[in-house]
C-alpha cells in the first residue's frame, strides 16, 4: 500500500494515464459491492458498465441545473431550506450532527430530488423516519454495515421520492453518496463559523441575499473574506472525502515497489498550493488566504473522470443550508452549545455540539 501527498502523484492517482475508462470503471466497482450487498446502491458506484456511469452523471446534472443559482428552483431551494430548518429545530435539544443530517436529507429530497413537490412538503413515511434514514447511511459510512436493511431503505425512499429520472427506480442512487458528503461539509461549515468570528458575517451576508455575486463578493467595510473563501478554506481542512484509494493493476515491479493499493491523501496534500509548495500555518482555518497569491491545491471533489458531478453546485449549496441554519440557530431562540471537550481525540469536528433551545 502507498500512500500519496503531493499534487501531482494524487493527481496521477486520481486520473492515470494509459488506463481505459473500462478498466477504471471495474476497480471501483469491485471496491464498492458493499455498497450493493448493504445498501442496495446499483449506480455507477457498483457497475463496470460506461453506458451506466454516463447515465448516471447525466441524471445528478440535469438534477443540479434546475436549481442552479440563476434558476427559479433556486428561489423555491431557498425557501424549502428555511422550512426544513425550522421544521428540524429541537423543542428542547438535540444532537447537532444528527439534527444537520435531518435538515440537509430534508432539502435534498424535497429541494432537489422533487422539484415540483409543495415546497413546504414534509417527508413523513409508514416505517422509517427521516432520523433513522439519515442514521443508518451514517452508519453504514462509519461501520460498513447497518441495521435498517435495503428493501426498507427503499420503501421508504421510494415514498418521499415520487418522480421518475430517466426511468431510474432506485431511489437509493439518488441519495447516496451525494447527501452523505454534503451534510458532512455543512456540519463543518457551522462549527468553523462559530469557532472563527471572521467567518460569520460573510455568511450571514449571504443568507439575506442568497445570489451567486453575494458568494463571491468580500465584504464592502473590511474586504475580508467572502462566503466561497471560507467553503474553500472548510473544503480544504475538512474535505469530506479524507483520503481515496484505487486498487489498480500496476505492473509487478511497481506493484513490489509501492504496494497494490494506491491512496490518495486528500487532506495532506490540500496543505500545499497549487505549486506544490506547502502553505502558512496548514492547519489553520484562515479564509484570506483564498483572496491573493498562489491558491492552495483544493482536491476535495476529486480530479479525472471520477470527479463529483456536483463540484460547482455543492459549495454554494453547503452556504444556503449552513448560513439558514446559523440565522435560527442564533443564541435567541436557539443555541449551539459544546457539551464536552473532545480535544485531539475527536474525528470530526463536530462532535460534542449540541442544539438547545435558548429558553
Amino acid at each position: 500500500m502507498s500512500r500519496r501527498t503531493t499534487v501531482d502523484a494524487v493527481k496521477d492517482i486520481l486520473d492515470p494515464p494509459d488506463i481505459a475508462m473500462q478498466a477504471l470503471l471495474q476497480t471501483r466497482a469491485k471496491e464498492n459491492r458493499h455498497l450493493e450487498h448493504v445498501l442496495g446502491v446499483t449506480s455507477t458506484f457498483v457497475s463496470e458498465e460506461i453506458g451506466t456511469h454516463a447515465d448516471f452523471l447525466g441524471s445528478v446534472r440535469e438534477l443540479l441545473s434546475r436549481v442552479g443559482t440563476k434558476t427559479p428552483g433556486w428561489k423555491r431551494l431557498v425557501r424549502v431550506t428555511e422550512q426544513g430548518v425550522n421544521h428540524f429545530l429541537p423543542a428542547t435539544s438535540c444532537d447537532f450532527a444528527t439534527f444537520i443530517r435531518c435538515v440537509t436529507f430534508h432539502i435534498w429530497v424535497v429541494g432537489v430530488l422533487n422539484p415540483d413537490a409543495p415546497q413546504d412538503g414534509i417527508l413523513r413515511s409508514t416505517d422509517l423516519s427521516v432520523e433513522q434514514v439519515t442514521s443508518a447511511f451514517f452508519e453504514f459510512n462509519e461501520t460498513g454495515g447497518t441495521g435498517v436493511t435495503p428493501s426498507r431503505l427503499h420503501s421508504t425512499l421510494k415514498e418521499w421520492i415520487t418522480c421518475d429520472r430517466n426511468g431510474n427506480d432506485n431511489p437509493v442512487n439518488l441519495v447516496f453518496p451525494v447527501y452523505e458528503k454534503l451534510w458532512r461539509l455543512v456540519a463543518a461549515i457551522v462549527i468553523c463559523a462559530q469557532r472563527c468570528p471572521v467567518a460569520k458575517n460573510p455568511l450571514l451576508d449571504f443568507c439575506d441575499n442568497p445570489t451567486e455575486r453575494q458568494f463571491k463578493s468580500s465584504r464592502a467595510l473590511d474586504h475580508g473574506p467572502s462566503a466561497a473563501d471560507i467553503i474553500n478554506e472548510v473544503l480544504r481542512i475538512y474535505p469530506p472525502v479524507q483520503e481515496i484509494s484505487r486498487p489498480y493493476g500496476l505492473p509487478l515491479w511497481q506493484t513490489l515497489q509501492m504496494g497494490r493499493v494506491q491512496i490518495a491523501d486528500i487532506k495532506a496534500v490540500q496543505e500545499f498550493n497549487e505549486e506544490g509548495e506547502r502553505i502558512q500555518e496548514p492547519q489553520e482555518f484562515i479564509p484570506g488566504r483564498w483572496k491573493s497569491g498562489p491558491k492552495p491545491a483544493i482536491l476535495a471533489f476529486g480530479d479525472g473522470p471520477f470527479r463529483c458531478p456536483a463540484e460547482h453546485c455543492a459549495p454554494v449549496f453547503a452556504a444556503l443550508i449552513a448560513s439558514k441554519v446559523m440565522d435560527q440557530v442564533n443564541g435567541v431562540g436557539h443555541k449551539l452549545e459544546r457539551i464536552k471537550d473532545t480535544g485531539s481525540t475527536a474525528q470530526y469536528c463536530w462532535e460534542g455540539w449540541m442544539v438547545r433551545r435558548a429558553y
